[in-house]
């Protein structure tokens, strides 16, 4: 049970990154200069900033089921978490405290993947001859 709360730290952080990167980015990139990923203007990262910011809001969301969801739902669990880091990566990463935010998310769910592996009793290696 110790791993549940260390994926929902995990998860908590890296939600949280990755919806201060999505409001920081947005901001940042309305300077003179711009900052950060932008397609076509401040629209465009009004758009970006969005997305991070609801897939964030997804990650923070689902880390507070990871201490309440049983054993069973580990699995779908920690493959939910997985999806969620890569797509906040791949459409916003080039923040890096999204990029951060959504490595956070990927690793808490390697552990909790990991955690129902070590605990299933179905799960057996094969003994070695």
């Amino acid at each position: 049970m110790v791993q549940r709360s260390v994926v929902s730290v995990l998860a908590t952080l890296g939600g949280i990154l990755v919806v201060l990167g999505g409001i920081l980015g947005f901001l940042l990139s309305l300077g003179p200069g711009g900052f950060g990923p932008r397609l076509d203007g401040a629209a465009s990262s009004l758009v970006l900033g969005t997305v991070a910011v609801v897939l964030g809001l997804i990650i923070l969301f689902y880390s507070g089921f990871t201490h309440i969801q049983g054993i069973a739902r580990g699995a779908t669990g920690g493959i939910l978490l997985i999806v969620l880091g890569v797509v906040a990566w791949v459409t916003v990463g080039g923040w890096i405290l999204v990029a951060l935010g959504s490595f956070l998310t990927v690793l808490a769910g390697l552990v909790l993947l990991l955690e129902v592996v070590i605990s299933d009793p179905r799960v057996r290696t094969a003994p070695s001859p």
